[in-house]
């Protein structure tokens, strides 16, 4: 059922709090769990990753999540209040299993671990007026039922309810992960939408910093796309670019990419459902017919494409008083060498490290943020920021919902020692 990640357990011995992180993936495919254990509160929270494992989603369960996003998409009309009701159930035991499994594969009892941090695509969509609603897709009663352990989950719902875009939210937790006291760091998710967060040099007890994370532009999934149009779909990606170095670069179709209206929008910029790079594709293959270029041609320019995206975002997005030391890659682009080899070029001067060398695994991170994420909802610190995901104000995130008795009393008697900051009446109103 489950994968081990291999991860580096920290060193400090005073990590007294311990939660799991759970991160359900955008196409609800894979699941990741990871606990992770911290020493103080907030902000100034100490994390050490301790353990991890990740699982497959059942193909049934994944199909309903695909027509659910997609509304028509499948062989038959589905009725989608029966088929969340459906998928929160599956893929809460799915995370209950997963848990269990972790949990003894790491010999920890469950009565150390606090809560369980969840996050998934959700079920977004579009009412009147332009107004996004958000549906998790965790049923947390089911879940605290199934392990005994309190859960939290729904982060992008206050978020919405703001204003905001609902995301990207892990942008504090991934600071604190991998903040380093001398690097301004860039992650730079390379999976089916690149994304960016701004990740500035802070020591320990330097209070909050100034953070930025959006979306950059289509990533892996266009490239995929050329790569199954290419091969009759025999493959599913482009393994180390092999497929792309065959190609030409065309600087007039990177030209017309770059020109698209998407990269002229301001912050925040981010969408639940990523960049679609259908509107890329089908324009590319278009102008292709037209001038004669080869589908190799278009794999080429594409991943150039991704390249120069990347390096217009940290040139212009970027504080003009901070220069990017170091670009962290994480998603399964970090495994393209042409792609890895295209970023040095147009990031000169800038280390480009593989997330597993700053000791985090790529799978675990994500879910160790959500950890930190519930750790922030027990801790009151509130995780989203007006600047990233366009909300009116901050607040704290999520929804708890306790798990059994011991637990539960436990979780209070914890969050009760805390002495949370005392925030300004502005920021309460």
């Amino acid at each position: 059922m489950a994968a081990t990640v291999q991860l580096h357990p920290p060193s400090s011995g005073d990590l007294r709090r311990w939660a799991i992180g759970i991160l359900v993936s955008s196409d609800c495919r894979r699941l990741a769990a990871t606990i992770v254990a911290c020493a103080g509160r907030g902000v100034e929270l100490e994390p050490g990753i301790i353990d991890g494992m990740t699982a497959e989603v059942p193909a049934d369960a994944a199909a309903l999540f695909a027509q659910l996003a997609e509304p028509g998409a499948g062989p038959a009309p589905i009725d989608a209040a029966d088929a969340v009701a459906t998928l929160r159930a599956r893929l809460a035991e799915l995370q209950a299993a997963v848990v269990n499994a972790l949990l003894g594969q790491a010999g920890i009892a469950p009565a150390q671990i606090l809560a369980i941090g969840v996050h998934d695509p959700g079920w977004w969509t579009t009412a009147k007026a332009n107004r996004v609603s958000y549906l998790g897709l965790c049923d947390a009663a089911r879940l605290a039922e199934l392990t005994g352990l309190s859960v939290v989950d729904g982060f992008p719902a206050r978020d919405v309810a703001l204003g905001g875009q609902g995301g990207p939210l892990p942008a504090l937790a991934e600071w604190i992960l991998l903040r380093a006291p001398l690097l301004n760091r860039v992650l730079l998710d390379l999976g089916r939408t690149t994304r960016l967060s701004y990740l500035p040099r802070a020591a320990h007890g330097h209070g909050d910093p100034r953070l930025f994370s959006f979306d950059v532009g289509p990533g892996m999934r266009l490239l995929d796309l050329l790569v199954q149009r290419l091969t009759d779909g025999e493959e599913a990606f482009d393994p180390g670019g092999r497929f792309a170095v065959q190609g030409r670069r065309v600087q007039e179709l990177i030209d017309h990419w770059l020109d698209d209206p998407y990269f002229r929008r301001p912050l925040p910029r981010w969408h639940p459902r990523g960049v679609r790079p259908e509107r890329f594709l089908l324009e590319a293959v278009q102008m292709a017919v037209e001038r004669g270029w080869s589908i190799r041609d278009l794999l080429c320019t594409a991943t150039h494409f991704v390249a120069e995206s990347v390096a217009l975002a940290i040139y212009r997005r970027m504080p003009e008083d901070v220069a990017v030391d170091q670009v962290i890659l994480t998603g399964g682009g970090r495994q393209n060498g042409m792609l890895l080899r295209e970023l040095g070029g147009v990031l000169p001067g800038v280390s480009l490290v593989p997330v597993e060398e700053v000791g985090i695994e790529s799978e675990a991170l994500g879910a160790a943020c959500f950890a930190l994420m519930a750790f922030f909802h027990l801790d009151q610190v509130p995780a989203n920021r007006p600047e990233i995901t366009g909300a009116e104000v901050c607040r704290v995130l999520g929804r708890l919902t306790p798990g059994s008795p011991q637990s539960w009393q436990r979780l209070l008697s914890e969050m009760a020692e805390g002495r949370p900051v005392v925030r300004s009446l502005r920021s309460a109103l």
